[in-house]
């Protein structure tokens, strides 16, 4: 997490990674100045807190952790684009690890692309919190304006890892999307329809032939070319999803003929390298 970006220090772990004591000391500086507690202090008496004891996702006072976070830095975060997430997390073109790396990349949608802007993916959690009562829900929301759509009233509400974006809201019945514009506001309605718990008709992970989510095959890394692809490389000796290109005997041993898994698996892969 890049919250030395804000609040000062250092990389911990050889300039690279990880939060050192003067940045968390900041972060825990400004979260008591703000929120009349004492977390320093604890901290530095050897009991540091866990942000999920007050912000979890069954606390009923407090907001979860992340329309907490989301909210509270989006107000700082304004107006940009996919840099407002790379300000953070480890997406930015600048970091280390580019955890943003699959065929979205590479074909060049960004973060937004799925998630929305700052303002739009704060709010939506922001909503759903302050439907429920949340203390601090509305004074985060008073400064945001939402930006795709029309007024806060167009937000739909959605619930932190539920409600997340969903592959078929592009690729509609399987299909090639018609635009490369996500419809913000189309969340997965369960937990289990999230992409990396969804499953195939036939009951297979999507990500087992996929990849991981902002890795999905075929990938960029710049540890080496195919460091992500090990498994298709592996096991049809090219990066693309497992099965493509008509590839069902990879698997089942011999052509087939029926798209059990899901509708146009046995289309040609479009991205093709």
């Amino acid at each position: 997490m890049g919250c030395k970006s804000c609040h000062g220090g250092e990389w911990r772990v050889k300039d690279l990674a990880g939060i050192s004591d003067e940045t968390a000391n900041d972060i825990l500086t400004v979260h008591d100045r703000m929120s009349k507690t004492k977390l320093l202090e604890a901290a530095q008496k050897g009991q540091p807190q866990d942000c999920l004891e007050c912000h979890s996702k069954s606390e009923h006072l407090n907001l979860n952790l992340s329309a907490a976070i989301h909210g509270f830095h989006a107000n700082y975060l304004t107006d940009r684009d996919a840099e407002s997430c790379g300000a953070c997390h480890p997406s930015s073109p600048e970091g280390f690890t580019k955890d943003f790396r699959g065929i979205h990349k590479e074909i060049e949608l960004d973060c937004t692309s799925c998630h929305g802007k700052m303002e739009d993916h704060a709010l939506s959690l922001l909503v759903a919190e302050k439907a429920a009562g949340k203390n601090g829900a509305e004074s985060l929301m008073k400064h945001l304006s939402p930006r795709a759509v029309e007024s806060l009233a167009d937000i739909a509400p959605r619930q932190t890892r539920v409600n997340m974006p969903d592959c078929l809201n592009c690729h509609a019945e399987f299909n090639a999307p018609e635009t490369d514009t996500h419809e913000f506001n189309q969340w997965t309605p369960t937990e289990d329809q999230r992409y990396h718990r969804r499953t195939d008709d036939a009951g297979i992970l999507c990500a087992a032939c996929h990849g991981a989510p902002h890795a999905v095959y075929p990938a960029t890394n710049i540890f080496g070319n195919d460091r992500d692809n090990i498994r298709p490389m592996q096991h049809q000796e090219n990066p693309y999803p497992i099965g493509a290109n008509k590839n069902c005997k990879v698997c089942h041993t011999t052509d087939m003929e029926d798209e059990i898994h899901h509708p146009n698996s046995l289309n040609m892969f479009r991205n093709a390298r």
